[in-house]
């Protein structure tokens, strides 16, 4: 599926990442999502709220469906999301560039999580 599909049948989406400084991608693809009306929930281990908006932990947390997640954390910390989709049934990872390497995308395939290896910020202009 390519990300304009992803974009066009999809409309639960949580963001792994979201930052409360305006000027990095994770805060950015954040509010992006929500501008375009999409049920948007962040996931950040660090902070509990950006704008007044609270975040979540972790996957788990979500009580609402998710249909994709979207990846904005080093490749390192992506491991332990994976496995949390895996639990809660979320197929779709959208791997922001520098996200991912070989051996995470072969991880996923392995698992049946299906990457989206494109720009949200690109995607959505």
């Amino acid at each position: 599926m390519n990300p304009k599909e992803i974009l066009n049948k999809y409309y639960n989406f949580a963001v792994i990442g979201v930052s409360q400084n305006k000027d990095k991608f994770g805060y950015k693809i954040y509010h992006r999502l929500r501008e375009r009306g999409y049920n948007v929930y962040g996931i950040s281990p660090i902070y509990d709220c950006v704008d007044d908006i609270h975040l979540y932990s972790s996957l788990e947390e979500v009580e609402q469906p998710i249909d994709v997640v979207v990846f904005v954390v080093n490749k390192k910390f992506a491991y332990d999301y994976i496995d949390e989709m895996i639990g809660l049934g979320i197929h779709y990872a959208w791997m922001q560039p520098n996200t991912y390497d070989d051996e995470l995308l072969e991880y996923m395939k392995n698992v049946g999580i299906t990457p989206i290896l494109a720009c949200v910020l690109v995607e959505t202009a």
